[in-house]
């Protein structure tokens, strides 16, 4: 028997009305004080949060400290640490550098997660803090946000709260993810079956379920799932890990030809055919060594339609970029680990491009199975004597070294290194990278799955695939002239067999004959 999916419906209510508390009755005009009124009765939430990877945005894996936190990078924006920007989205207030207090609990920023207005806004330029006055940013205004107002209207985290982070890392709406932006906030059925407020009308927490803030799901330190256990239910898995096995089985479609597949190819194989497939682009490769050239002294960009959408080509600021809707993901082995490099380990410029985040697993391993991927191609600054991955700082007032300010490559890489404590030996040069983001949201109907041509087939989507025979796609001569003599021998058996009875018949007629003429 299956478990039965879970709804968004079974969500219960607030048993609170946070606008009687007279904690909360009051005009703050700083962020953490709202922390200390929500402790006042949440006395246990700071310290858990602590706990958690989205606070510490690292963890230990084999002896050593990874994460955006403390030795991570990717081929997007590269690390985080010392560029306040980042910091905006993180789960707590003035992360600016080493000075942050990381055990302090007012430091813990409740409302990002809580708010409900929709009304609660970060800045970049006060480290994550909110906006405590009308600021121009781009052009816009953002209003400063009524922290009274957010405080009595906390709830459970919504759609919004988690995508305001998670579908805007990278610089924008669906850079990094190829499944995740904002479209999810409100999806039709055809971009996301269980997203979709008409039917199943999943949050987040839904999937990733929490226990004590901590979120499931893949982090440095863990597997995206448990080894693919299934009928695992909500309840066995809150705060841990989870897997599209875990309510629907590991032989859902009762059927046995496509149930066999479930041992080594992912549900989201074949239930993801494109990533991006809303109406925003997702961001395919950047390549930082084009960075820093002016016009007149001054930054620009250049925009280009891609797939019918207006978007950047280059900016001064970042380099060169393409982007695509639509897309079909590439296939790796995976089994929910991702082996992350960090900002200390040596490369070989000579394997360039680099995987900078492999998925782990292969055809011989029992818990991996066929995932898709997005790639994303980059092009990064690397120290060519001492042949490491460089960070650089972006963020800041001029002086500070800061790229976005002073586009001085130098200087940048040395605030950088500085920041983030990797030695730089002043030479640099720009490497090809590749970074990996499974494909696992925007869930699409079932009879949009893949046909069993678009990978057993030649010129299929698994050419890249290799290490194991697959059906329609692979030439092997022994399995052919195997799969040959059957075929011939099975057609000369019962050819031989037709003969035999057909001779065996004229033999009887005959002597039945004889026997006559006797008589």
């Amino acid at each position: 028997m299956k478990t039965p999916l879970p709804t968004a419906t079974s969500t219960s209510f607030n048993t609170a009305d946070h606008a009687k508390f007279e904690s909360l009755d009051q005009e703050f005009d700083y962020a953490p004080d709202v922390t200390e009124a929500c402790l006042e009765c949440h006395t246990e939430a700071a310290s858990q949060l602590h706990q958690t990877f989205h606070w510490r945005w690292a963890a230990k894996v084999d002896g050593k400290m990874v994460g955006k936190g403390q030795n991570g990078f990717n081929n997007y924006c590269i690390s985080a640490r010392g560029n306040e920007s980042c910091t905006q989205c993180h789960t707590g207030y003035g992360w600016r550098n080493d000075d942050f207090d990381l055990e302090a609990e007012e430091n813990v920023d409740c409302l990002v997660c809580h708010d409900t207005t929709g009304t609660y806004k970060k800045s970049a330029a006060m480290s994550g803090h909110p906006y405590y006055e009308d600021t121009k940013v781009g052009g816009k205004i953002i209003p400063a946000v009524d922290l009274r107002k957010v405080a009595q209207n906390v709830g459970a985290p919504q759609r919004q709260n988690c995508l305001a982070c998670h579908a805007n890392g990278g610089g924008g709406n669906g850079v990094k993810h190829g499944d995740t932006d904002m479209s999810l906030v409100d999806p039709v059925h055809e971009l996301d079956v269980h997203m979709n407020s008409d039917k199943l009308n999943f949050t987040c927490q839904t999937c990733h379920s929490t226990s004590g803030h901590q979120i499931s799901g893949r982090y440095n330190d863990r597997k995206a799932f448990i080894d693919h256990e299934p009928n695992m239910g909500r309840q066995a898995r809150e705060g841990k890990n989870v897997s599209c096995e875990s309510c629907h089985d590991t032989k859902p479609h009762e059927e046995r030809q496509l149930d066999n597949h479930t041992s080594k190819v992912a549900c989201t194989a074949c239930h993801i055919p494109e990533m991006a497939r809303g109406p925003y682009l997702t961001k395919l490769s950047w390549d930082w060594s084009t960075a820093g050239k002016l016009k007149d002294g001054k930054p620009y960009a250049e925009d280009e339609m891609f797939d019918g959408v207006e978007a950047h080509s280059y900016m001064s600021k970042k380099g060169t970029f393409t982007w695509g809707r639509n897309v079909v993901p590439e296939y790796r082995w995976y089994k929910g680990e991702l082996k992350q490099m960090t900002l200390q380990d040596e490369i070989d410029p000579a394997s360039a491009p680099i995987d900078i985040n492999p998925p782990s697993g292969d055809y011989q391993d029992p818990d991996a199975r066929i995932w898709p991927f997005k790639i994303h191609r980059g092009k990064q600054p690397y120290d060519t004597v001492m042949n490491r991955i460089l960070p650089l700082k972006l963020y800041g007032r001029k002086g500070t070294g800061a790229f976005w300010t002073e586009y001085d490559w130098n200087k940048a890489l040395e605030a950088g290194a500085k920041n983030n404590e990797v030695e730089f030996s002043g030479e640099f040069d720009f490497i090809e990278t590749n970074g990996y983001w499974p494909i696992k949201h925007m869930v699409a109907p079932a009879e949009q799955a893949l046909e069993c041509e678009a990978c057993h087939a030649r010129d299929g989507r698994l050419d890249e695939l290799t290490g194991f025979y697959l059906i329609g796609r692979d030439a092997n001569p022994w399995i052919e002239g195997f799969g040959a003599l059957a075929i011939f021998g099975g057609l000369f058996g019962v050819a031989g067999h037709g003969g035999y009875r057909y001779i065996a018949a004229r033999r009887r007629k005959q002597q039945q004959g004889g026997r006559n003429d006797e008589k």
